[in-house]
């Protein structure tokens, strides 16, 4: 039984392995060959590679530096290729999630000052019921939100938008669609820029400045960032928005993706764009022997200090929001990606040296990643893999298990996706999970994972028959036509009402999924949920009276009728089902 269990949890698996939806879902990593490592100087080293990535690198810049200052600044590449425009020190890219870093040394400024507790419940810096989005009685602290333990889940709406779309101020975006608690606070890591946005607009709370101003002011200008900028709009700094707008972002190694910039609606969680030398100021604080934004050394080293670990190990997970990094012994920092760029801090507080990389590359990860070892030498954590790990499938903590975008959150990983990164299992609070860099990955038993993935598949196969059918129908009725035929046909106009019926289901969630992934703002899809509601309505009296004429019709119906009647029916039933397992309702 046991075998067959396994069996049928890889073929589920497999199943789920199509791309269609799973973006939020851990995806299988294939089996790369070994990494080169490259010796010498920082600047043979990073020169060394980029000659061996220069056919997959548009444009990349890399800064390393130790307690003293720069050691090395290196620009590669292209802001334009088809202009033949070089990324230069006047180049501007965006940080992405690296932004979050500023929340986490804003958040510490406000503990060294005795305004924040990061043990207190966060509600007592909020607004009075502004949180409607909590499930579990167990309180929210600010650790949580560093650690990415309070339990939300996955965000969508607006978390992007494009620069022709409206934005407004981080409290109401983050009051508008406020993402389900699904998980009971500090049991489950799931990396949630939602509750970075909360964080940044706590320290707005207790600071009485806008986020984006009290960086300027806090750490900017302290730090002679004067080539950087923040807001949505980028506006607080328009130099930067000008060259930003200027800059050519590349998909795939060297693909043009376009001069596109989106706003960030949540922006602490990733809106910060500078150049390289700002970047490697900000950078270079953890390094220093005196913390320059702090008042007091031991900020930073309270700062520094684990607040989480992997299961029952001894391996940092994260430290106040920096994530351990698995690069040489005791690195730390924090990546980030948006639609055009990517860029990455790294520092090892010990050895007092850092490097970061800017690309203008969305999900770069030569640069953003294997770089890394030839800077702070190969990971010596341990794989604490163990022959109890649980076998069978697997879902991302990050993702949608609630609401209209629950569809976005169907997908699921075998144990064995993870044999080639450093995870721990444990079954800690009463939950199964791998725990990996960034997140966990935790346990769903065939038997519950098999509804929803039967009824996902079946709801996407009853689309297709829908096509058919009415392609098959029309044909028939020209044929009909043509022949002068008044022969009635069983269910004839309710099968095909039912298939119009299914495949507009199917058009207007294709516009919500286009809508939300183009990036635009969430009113021009409010309209479809309802739109939603009434058709699956409709379509459900429709499958109820397609049974009672079935059951009228039985007798004088061939089989083939019989048979294509019942999968009419059969997929009817599906799509009302599918709506409401996936509360498109909500």
């Amino acid at each position: 039984m046991k075998l067959f269990n396994k069996c049928l949890a890889i073929a589920v698996a497999g199943l789920m392995a199509f791309p269609l939806f799973t973006a939020c879902s851990a995806q299988p990593v294939a089996e790369e060959p070994e990494k080169k490592t490259y010796t010498g100087s920082y600047e043979e080293i990073v020169n060394a590679f980029y000659e061996d990535h220069k056919d997959k690198t548009a444009g990349a810049m890399v800064g390393i530096f130790d307690k003293d200052g720069t050691l090395f600044e290196g620009y590669y590449g292209y802001s334009d290729i088809a202009n033949g425009i070089k990324v230069d020190e006047n180049t501007v890219i965006d940080w992405g999630s690296t932004t979050k870093t500023m929340v986490w040394v804003s958040v510490m400024q406000l503990w060294e000052q005795g305004k924040i507790d990061l043990e207190k419940d966060v509600r007592e810096y909020l607004p009075d019921g502004f949180l409607t989005n909590l499930k579990f009685d167990k309180k929210i602290r600010m650790i949580d939100l560093m650690n990415h333990r309070a339990g939300f889940q996955e965000y969508y709406t607006d978390m992007m938008l494009r620069p022709d779309q409206p934005f407004v101020s981080l409290e109401e975006a983050l009051k508008y669609d406020q993402p389900e608690q699904v998980f009971e606070p500090d049991t489950m890591t799931a990396y949630s820029n939602w509750g970075v946005a909360l964080a940044g607009y706590i320290v707005e709370r207790i600071s009485g400045e806008r986020f984006a101003d009290y960086v300027h002011e806090h750490i900017f200008e302290p730090l002679g960032m004067k080539d950087s900028a923040l807001a949505p709009d980028l506006m607080d700094n328009p130099d930067v928005r000008q060259r930003r707008d200027k800059l050519v972002c590349y998909r795939g190694g060297t693909v043009p993706y376009g001069t596109e910039f989106y706003y960030i609606q949540l922006y602490p969680a990733g809106a910060c764009v500078s150049t390289l030398k700002d970047f490697m100021a900000f950078a270079s604080c953890f390094v220093k022997d005196k913390f320059p934004l702090f008042e007091k050394q031991e900020t930073f080293e309270e700062m520094m200090k684990a607040t989480s670990y992997y299961g029952d190990t001894d391996v940092v997970r994260n430290a106040h929001g920096l994530w351990a990094l698995p690069y040489g012994s005791n690195t730390y920092g924090h990546g980030g990606n948006t639609q055009c760029c990517s860029s990455y801090i790294t520092f090892d507080p010990e050895k007092q040296i850092g490097c970061v990389v800017m690309t203008n590359q969305g999900g770069e990860t030569f640069y953003n990643g294997e770089l890394f070892e030839s800077i702070y030498g190969k990971n010596e954590w341990e794989s604490r893999a163990g022959k109890d790990v649980k076998h069978g499938l697997y879902h991302a903590a990050r993702t949608v298990l609630k609401g209209h975008f629950r569809i976005m959150g169907v997908g699921y990983v075998t144990d064995d996706t993870y044999s080639e990164w450093f995870w721990t299992y444990n079954e800690k609070d009463g939950i199964c999970k791998i725990e990996i860099p960034y997140g966990d990955v935790y346990y769903v038993s065939t038997a519950d994972a098999l509804p929803e993935i039967i009824v996902f598949y079946g709801w996407m196969i009853s689309l297709v028959f829908a096509g058919v059918s009415l392609i098959v129908k029309g044909i028939r009725a020209i044929v009909r036509k043509i022949r002068k035929s008044k022969k009635k046909i069983a269910l004839g106009a309710l099968t095909g009402f039912a298939a119009l019926n299914e495949l507009a289901i199917g058009a207007v969630g294709l516009v919500v999924f286009a809508l939300v992934t183009g990036w635009y703002h969430h009113s021009l899809y409010l309209w479809t949920f309802p739109a939603l509601c009434v058709l699956t309505a409709i379509l459900a009296v429709l499958t109820v009276t397609m049974l009672v004429q079935f059951v009228k019709t039985f007798k004088g119906s061939s089989v083939i009728r019989k048979i294509y009647n019942i999968l009419a029916i059969l997929f009817a039933v599906t799509n009302v089902v599918f709506f409401i397992i996936m509360e498109f309702w909500h």
